[in-house]
């Protein structure tokens, strides 16, 4: 289970309150900066790639169609 997803589009990297982060996330994450589309989508593709080491996302979404899907459908949610 992982932090609320409400806002994820451009809210900052590991910013929820009272969620922890992977030690990975909160290193990147003044680098990171808001999450945008574009980060949103390497980051699905490959969390552990995208963060640099261990990642708390035990998947990959393989497939472009669906990375854009996830984002699209966390967009409805502002």
């Amino acid at each position: 289970v992982g932090p609320h997803l409400v806002g994820i589009v451009g809210r900052e990297a590991a910013s929820v309150e009272g969620y922890k982060y992977g030690d990975g996330l909160k290193a990147k994450a003044a680098e990171i900066g808001a999450c945008d589309e574009a980060k949103l989508i390497e980051y699905l593709a490959d969390p552990k790639a995208f963060v640099g080491g261990k990642s708390k996302m035990a998947f990959k979404l393989k497939k472009e169609e669906d990375r854009a899907n996830v984002i699209a459908y966390l967009k409805t949610f502002p």
